[in-house]
């Protein structure tokens, strides 16, 4: 009966410790099951290693003798012999979970923060970041200083706590302050927030909880925070309207659907997708609806241009659209051979969309993609570039060139009004977060954890940083943001990084 005692209390206590602990990278409505799965494995391994030592401890004869005779030794009641035994025996369980977890960290650079703290003093104003990547152009890139011209961090954000948090939004900067949505939970529950960040001391200014996972990217305009919230199986989810200095909501909008996608803010309107509950063009003070344009399935972030709204659908009958921007009336749309992911960019009198099979977690059996330039007066097909795999990230569009990523694992540029390939670049991973575009550069990551300058001429590689330094596992989703002449970019396993420190480092490989 003792013995079974003991077994259950540490039975109980492997369970405790196992199933509290932070289950890191698991996204279940995004990355799926199997992943969710292999997250936990830690935690499971570290169960049956307490289990296994409690069968050693326990059912050998000769060690429940040692165990008694000590018991018989001491003079104190038993119940504090039994506490002794008990503080013991979370000592190992921790021990034994702590040794199964074997996460490779390097703690040099990082700033592990979690607090609220707000010094008006050191508020630098900048320019808006008014859609997904920061403009019409989708270059991530808003003021006129160069970026990083070698990859060393400046600085490494960890957030602490016991929550896994993941950042696959995109950061959003104006001024010293940094803009990013994020999912916080575990394996059993998902949840959302919006932080802003000092750039310069790296203290969270404030953070706003939500019940729904984020993934959207902000937008950040006059004051106000724009960002929504859901993962592709929520539903009631809302476009949230923040005040930048102090996280206050100011007006919520609520959608039958979610809301993956950016808004696009122009002349005090707000457009965004709103996934299987259309487009909506809302005021953007007040937050109140001016049109609605239902029946298609959209998640990317549209495109505000000459008066037209511009977007894609994902799901059902794949097309590319063009709106009234006053009205939400069709104009026109163009049926597309597969989903198209790729948030639309323009240039003269020209539209540009990524299409492509699969999705962010991983490829289709026969991987497929594109980018399709039309007409954005007509929605003809002016030219199509091929590419071995899906296009998700948006399109840049930059000194008569437009530059795109894809799952095949290059970066490309192609001439704008032709099609015609200037360069193709290979980074030997996925490439699924927008590049960012300088007027010297290329900035684009990977999804198994890397960072690349490339020349924007010729698309030859300038430096490269490898984040699995700082941590296994990590992978970018998040698409980097060019400002203040450093790099900004967001990642699962709860880091935000900072590239464009002062001392140079060797670019990993021989390339």
């Amino acid at each position: 009966m003792r013995k079974t005692t003991w077994i259950v209390s540490l039975s109980l206590i492997s369970v405790c410790v196992c199933f509290t602990t932070t289950a890191h990278a698991v996204i279940p409505q995004l990355i799926g099951p199997l992943t969710a799965l292999l997250a936990i494995i830690p935690q499971i391994l570290a169960f049956v290693g307490v289990a296994i030592l409690t069968s050693l401890v326990f059912a050998r004869d000769t060690t429940k003798s040692i165990f008694y005779k000590i018991q018989n030794i001491l003079t104190m009641r038993r119940i504090i012999v039994s506490l002794v035994s008990l503080v013991v025996l979370i000592g190992l369980a921790i021990l034994t979970f702590q040794l199964v977890s074997n996460s490779i960290k390097n703690t040099a650079q990082i700033t592990v923060v979690e607090k609220t703290e707000t010094n008006e003093n050191n508020v630098i104003t900048g320019k808006p970041w008014a859609t997904f990547r920061s403009n019409a152009n989708r270059t991530g890139h808003v003021d006129d200083m160069p970026g990083p011209f070698i990859g060393t961090p400046d600085w490494i954000f960890k957030t602490d706590g016991m929550q896994t948090v993941q950042f696959l939004s995109s950061p959003a900067i104006v001024g010293n302050r940094l803009y990013i949505g994020a999912t916080r939970g575990s394996v059993f529950s998902v949840r959302g927030a919006t932080y802003c960040i000092d750039t310069d001391t790296q203290d969270v200014i404030w953070r706003h909880d939500s019940d729904i996972p984020i993934v959207s990217s902000p937008a950040v305009v006059a004051g106000r925070v724009y960002i929504g919230e859901g993962f592709h199986e929520d539903s009631g989810c809302r476009l949230r309207c923040l005040d930048a200095k102090t996280g206050d909501p100011i007006w919520s909008f609520t959608t039958a659907s979610h809301v993956e996608s950016t808004p696009f803010i122009t002349q005090g309107r707000l457009y965004f997708s709103a996934g299987a509950d259309g487009i909506y063009c809302i005021d953007a003070l007040a937050g109140e609806e001016i049109w609605h344009f239902p029946a298609v399935h959209a998640d990317i972030s549209p495109l505000v241009k000459d008066g037209k709204v511009y977007f894609g659908t994902g799901y059902g009958q794949y097309k590319m659209y063009a709106l009234d921007a006053q009205t939400g009336d069709e104009i026109w749309s163009t049926p597309a051979p597969y989903s198209v992911w790729g948030n639309p960019s323009g240039y003269e009198n020209l539209v540009f969309f990524g299409l492509g099979k699969g999705n962010f977690s991983e490829s289709a059996p026969i991987p497929t993609g594109k980018v399709v330039a039309l007409n954005a007066e007509t929605g003809d097909i002016v030219w199509e570039y091929e590419a071995e795999d899906a296009v998700l990230t948006a399109i840049a569009v930059h000194n008569g060139y437009v530059t795109f990523g894809s799952r095949d694992g290059y970066v490309y540029t192609l001439t704008a009004t032709s099609g015609e390939l200037n360069w193709k670049t290979y980074l030997q991973g996925a490439v699924v977060s927008s590049p960012a575009v300088t007027q010297d550069a290329v900035y684009a990551a990977t999804s198994n954890g890397s960072i690349f300058s490339l020349s924007i001429n010729d698309g030859s590689i300038k430096w490269e940083y490898d984040a699995q330094e700082v941590a296994a596992g990590l992978n970018f989703m998040s698409s980097p943001a060019i400002a203040n002449e450093k790099l900004y970019i967001g990642s699962n396993n709860r880091y935000i990084f900072c590239l464009g420190g002062t001392d140079p480092i060797k670019t990993i490989g021989d390339r």
